[in-house]
C-alpha cells in the first residue's frame, strides 16, 4: 500500500512540473517562431559562405569549382542539418534561461513593428558583420602569423 501511495504521490507532483516545462518549452517554440528563427539560421549560413569563398580561393578553384564546393556545403546545410532539433533545443535553452513572463515580453517585442523590422533585417545585417569581421581579420592575419610563430616553432615536432 505504501508503494503505491508513493507511486500515486510522484505522479501527482511530477506531471504538473512537466506540464510546466512543456508548456514553457511550447512558449520558447513559440518565440523561435516570433524570431523567424529558421530565417535567422539560414542568414546565419549565408554568411558563412565568404569563407567557403576564401576556402575556394585558397585552394585555386575555378568560378565552377567554387560553386560546386558551395553546393556541397548548401546541400549539407539544407539536407543533412536537423534545423527543427536545433530550433527546438534552442527553444529549451531559452526556456532555460527566460521566464514565462519573460518570453512572453520578447514575444510581444518581436511582434511589434521594431521586432519584425529586427528579424526582417537581421539576416542581412548578421552577414554583413560575419564580413566586417572577416575582413579585419585578414588584415590583422599578419599580426596571427607573427604570434603563432614563436609557439609552431616551440611545439614542432623534433626531427
Amino acid at each position: 500500500m505504501k508503494k503505491i501511495l508513493g507511486v500515486v504521490l510522484s505522479v501527482m507532483l511530477v506531471t504538473p512540473a512537466m506540464a510546466y516545462e512543456s508548456e514553457h518549452i511550447q512558449s520558447a517554440q513559440k518565440l523561435m517562431v516570433a524570431m523567424d528563427a529558421e530565417s535567422q539560421m539560414v542568414g546565419g549560413f549565408e554568411a558563412m559562405l565568404p569563407t567557403i569563398e576564401n576556402m575556394a580561393v585558397q585552394m585555386n578553384l575555378s568560378a565552377t569549382e567554387m560553386e560546386e564546393l558551395k553546393d556541397i556545403y548548401r546541400d549539407w546545410f539544407y539536407n543533412d542539418i536537423d534545423r527543427d532539433k536545433i530550433n527546438y533545443e534552442i527553444a529549451k535553452l531559452y526556456a532555460d534561461t527566460f521566464s514565462m513572463q519573460e518570453i512572453n515580453d520578447i514575444i510581444a517585442f518581436f511582434q511589434s513593428p521594431t521586432g519584425q523590422k529586427l528579424v526582417s533585417k537581421n539576416p542581412h545585417l548578421a552577414q554583413q558583420g560575419a564580413q566586417i569581421g572577416m575582413i579585419e581579420a585578414q588584415n590583422k592575419q599578419q599580426q596571427l602569423i607573427d604570434k603563432l610563430t614563436p609557439f609552431l616553432q616551440k611545439h614542432a615536432p623534433q626531427q
